[in-house]
This record gives structure tokens, sequence and C-alpha cells, in this order.
């Protein structure tokens, strides 16, 4: 019997989610004992020690001497396979797809969406949902940009406003086709906070994402791409390697997307499923779930 641990060291949504994942992803393999647990293990030697999060020794400074006390094979788990950093971790696996990861010990896993709570649920009005302004990982050219692409965006709809509903996530919440374009002041509060199984809610009526700053381990035009909705944002805004994953279209601050023409197409009948076929190829959590499990057991062909 293998004894893995999945460790989390922030309880934030997206740690609990992967933890979740991974954990009814390896429990099914009657050759595993699974354990979720909280910060450093206490009591109990575990043969893999998984750490939920993002590069979390780098960030959160662990004792890795304290780790290797309970842990004979620690896995950390991270966004780029180009990553410098190195933790002593013993494999690291990584979301955004590269053909020449920086180590040998760096492990591709497919990022995931969660099909059970994104599914197509559009209306016949024409839904568009437009993200919140930059993140407080954007540097200040980059939310610059942020803000200047939330203008564009709602100076290029305004005149589609009576034929589309307009979704803006802001400091006050989803606002429905707002009268005006709030820009917080207080960067620290640049969108309001909405528990996953609310904003899905939004996310599968929706045709259209527009994004409005750089993701690197964001996943909302993957989700809304699960509900049948089509992306149209600028190159930058999702890593290079991740375009593959959900039907988009690209712009730039001078030229914008043919929306007239856009309005039409979303009106066939292949359209949303066309979308949605796109995101579950790449990105389901059945795919996740094989993935994982064969790189766990290739671990441990080399280990035990």
């Amino acid at each position: 019997m293998i004894n893995i641990g999945l460790t989390i060291f922030t309880s934030s949504p997206w740690n609990t989610k992967i933890r979740d994942v991974m954990y009814n992803a390896l429990i099914k393999n009657l050759n595993y004992n699974c354990e979720k647990i909280t910060n450093y293990p206490e009591g109990k030697m575990y043969d893999i020690l998984i750490l939920c999060g993002i590069r979390v020794i780098h960030k959160k400074k662990l004792d890795v001497e304290l780790l290797r006390k309970r842990a004979k094979i620690i896995i950390e788990i991270g966004d780029s396979g180009l990553d410098p950093r190195r933790t002593n971790e013993d494999y690291y696996f990584y979301f955004i797809p590269t053909d020449k990861p920086l180590f040998n010990h760096y492990i591709y896993l497919p990022k995931f969406i969660d099909d059970h709570y994104l599914y197509p649920e559009q209306s016949e009005k024409i839904s568009v949902f437009v993200d919140h302004y930059g993140c407080g990982s954007q540097t200040e050219q980059e939310k610059r940009i942020s803000i200047r692409s939330i203008l564009y965006i709602f100076n290029n709809l305004k005149k589609y406003k009576n034929e589309i509903d307009i979704y803006f996530h802001s400091p006050k919440g989803i606002e429905l086709n707002p009268e005006t374009i709030t820009i917080p002041a207080d960067k620290k509060n640049y969108y309001k906070n909405i528990e996953f199984k609310e904003i899905t809610k939004v996310y599968r009526k929706c045709h259209f994402f527009f994004p409005t700053h750089r993701e690197s381990q964001g996943m909302v035009a993957q989700e809304i791409g699960a509900c049948g909705g089509l992306t149209i944002m600028q190159k930058w805004m999702y890593p290079i390697e991740t375009h593959r994953q959900f039907e988009h279209l690209l712009y730039d601050f001078e030229n914008f997307v043919d929306f007239r023409r856009l309005l039409d197409i979303c009106q066939k009948k292949d359209f949303i499923q066309k979308n949605r076929d796109k995101v579950i190829k790449n990105c389901s959590i059945s795919q996740f779930n094989n993935i994982l499990n064969a790189e766990i057991e290739m671990i441990i062909s080399k280990h035990f």
C-alpha cells in the first residue's frame, strides 16, 4: 500500500480544489491510501507528499527538512515548465504546456475544468461576459493596459446594447448592463470575490467572453468555453501555449473583431457545441485523472 498525502498550507479556493480533484482521482486506486491534510504532516510517514498550491515551498518558505522527516517523495505544483526555481522537490507538476521543460523531474499535467458546473444554459438573447480589471500580479504598465482594454471593449460594444446583455465583473460584483464602468481607485479591491458555484451561473449564460488582463493560472476562458462561449481577446492575455485549449478570436487596439458578424454566427446550431467540445477535449477532469494516475505510477515504479 502506497501512502499519499495531499496537503495545503493556504485554504484558498484553488488550493482546496486541486487537492480535492487529485484526491478523487487517486483514491480510486486500491493500492493507494490517500489522505487530505493541512500544513506539515504530523505523526505519519508518507511515501508521496503532494504540496497543493503554486510553488508552496518558495512562497511559504517551507522547511524542506521538516517535510523530509514525513515524506519520502515531495511533489510541488506550479504553472510553468520553464520555472527556474529549484526548491529541493523530487518532482514538479506544471500546468502550462511546453515542448522542453527546464528540468528532467518536471512533469506536465493538463489543467482541468469541472464540467459538473460548466455546461451551456444560454437563452435567446446574446450574453457577453467582461472580466475584471487587472489582478494584483500585474505590473503597473499591465494595469494601465487592463483599464484601456475594459474601456475599449465597452466602447465597441455600446452600439449593440439593445441586442445583448453585458455582465461585467466589477468591485460591486457582477453588474448587468452597467451604465458607467467602475475602475477601482483601491488597487487591492479591484473586483468582488464570488463563489465558484455562483459565478458559473453567469458563465453558463454567455455566448462571448472578453478577458481584460494577463492570465497565468486563470482558467476563465476554458471555463466559459465549456459552457459554450467563445473567447475574444488580445494575444497576450492568455499564455500562447494554452490558446489551443479553447475556441477564440484575437483583436488589438487598432482592429476590433467584426462583432456584427459574430452575432449572426452565434445563432448557428453548432456554435455552442463546438466551443464546448474544444475545451472538453483538452481540459476535462477525466483526462487530468488519467494523466495524474499514470505519472504517479511512473514515480512509484522508480522509487518503490
